[in-house]
């Protein structure tokens, strides 16, 4: 399960991005200030930091600071008030991946953490799956002797479950990570794409080896 740390000292916003992302399955740690953020921080790994830039004890830019300059990669978008073009330039340049302008929406946060985790934690370009020799960045899979086209969708699908290999994904969490939060597509989707990627991958479609069902939950890529 991702775990997202949200630091904001306003606390209507701050609880209003708790709850938002704890319904959506996130383990979410809140923090009001630069020192809170930064004992988190030192305590456990986190895959995303939503962070403001004005704390009360101080800037939301050194704790960005002392993540970079510790090697420290966990995606960061920063919060900032509309008018602060020069704080989000700065935060860029520190190393943010994203900003976001209050006031916001959170289903536009949401998308934009997706993208931010989709340019952040791309999975190696070439996989192999038994037999199947998996492209991603040349949407292909060469398996005994033939070239099977990966469909974009197939091939986002396809990262995400790698990026989670032996964990059990369920069709909410795959519609939301590779359609978006806001996508119409049906959990249906998820099971016809499955479908077509087993098609590629699977020497046995009808027995997979490895893109597997977990029954009333969704799929998992085996080890």
């Amino acid at each position: 399960m991702n775990q997202l740390l949200v630091v904001e000292d306003d606390a209507s916003i701050r609880e209003s991005l708790v709850d938002f992302f704890t319904a959506r399955e996130w383990l979410v740690t809140a923090a009001g200030g630069v020192r809170a953020a930064q004992d988190a921080l030192a305590a456990q790994r986190f895959h995303m930091v939503l962070l403001d830039l004005r704390l009360p004890d101080g800037e939301g830019l050194d704790v960005l600071r002392t993540l970079r300059r510790a090697g420290d990669r966990t995606p960061v978008i920063v919060l900032t008030a509309r008018g602060e073009v020069d704080q989000r330039v700065l935060g860029l340049s520190v190393g943010a991946d994203d900003y976001v302008t209050k006031p916001f929406s959170v289903h536009e946060l949401a998308a934009r953490i997706v993208a931010v985790q989709r340019r952040t934690e791309q999975p190696a370009s070439a996989v192999l799956l038994g037999d199947a020799e998996v492209d991603l960045a040349g949407h292909e899979v060469r398996r005994d002797g033939q070239t099977f086209r990966l469909l974009p969708k197939e091939a986002e699908l396809l990262a995400h479950l790698l990026r989670h290999r032996g964990q059990a994904c369920s069709r909410d969490d795959l519609l939301r990570a590779v359609w978006g939060y806001d996508a119409t597509p049906t959990t249906r989707t998820v099971d016809t794409h499955v479908f077509q990627l087993r098609k590629k991958i699977e020497a046995d479609p009808s027995a997979p080896a490895w893109l597997q069902t977990v029954h009333g939950v969704g799929y998992r890529l085996v080890p």
